[in-house]
């Protein structure tokens, strides 16, 4: 409940204002990672990072072409996720332009590691005419290797992550 209540404050409602984020993250005493750490997690993305006191918890936000705020942890076995769904279910319902949302899965071993995750997309509700997009996702990942689970590697690495898009100001080549 701890990380759903953080995921809400930070990336439900303080995010995509990034001076938002890291203002509650200060107030928190998060201490933010130097550029060599956050490169392991991110490695070219643009992005900053920054470790809880006294936990395995960290927060991200990762700035534009894909803007988004994530919390993530470790633990030992798999939480009951209805307290997030709950949360996500409110802030797209909030938020979400009539007819908009859509669901998405994946569940795939992806070499040593089973990666398991759902997306909630939808189009935001917005007083201007631009095309923003948003995406909820939850997403855990455990190693199937039965000779690395065997010596002890049943963990989760887990992450919910809000993640804002608007494709009025991206371009391409």
């Amino acid at each position: 409940m701890r990380m759903v209540s953080l995921y809400d404050e930070v990336c439900l409602h303080a995010f995509p204002e990034d001076d938002a984020v890291v203002a509650l993250l200060k107030e928190r005493g998060a201490q933010e990672m130097s550029a060599q750490e956050v490169k392991v997690t991110m490695n070219d993305d643009p992005a900053r990072g920054w470790r809880l006191p006294g936990e395995s918890t960290t927060v991200w936000l990762e700035f534009p072409p894909f803007h988004a705020c994530s919390v993530r942890w470790n633990a030992p076995r798999m939480p009951d996720i209805r307290p997030y769904i709950t949360v996500r279910d409110a802030y797209a319902k909030a938020n979400a332009r009539e007819g908009s949302i859509t669901e998405k899965a994946f569940d795939q071993d992806v070499n040593q590691v089973h990666i398991k995750a759902s997306m909630t997309a939808f189009g935001r509700k917005t007083d201007q005419a631009d095309e923003s997009v948003e995406s909820l996702l939850f997403i855990e990942q455990s190693i199937n290797n039965e000779g690395r689970r065997a010596i002890g590697e049943t963990g989760y690495v887990l992450r919910f992550v809000h993640q804002a898009y608007d494709r009025t100001t991206t371009t391409s080549e």
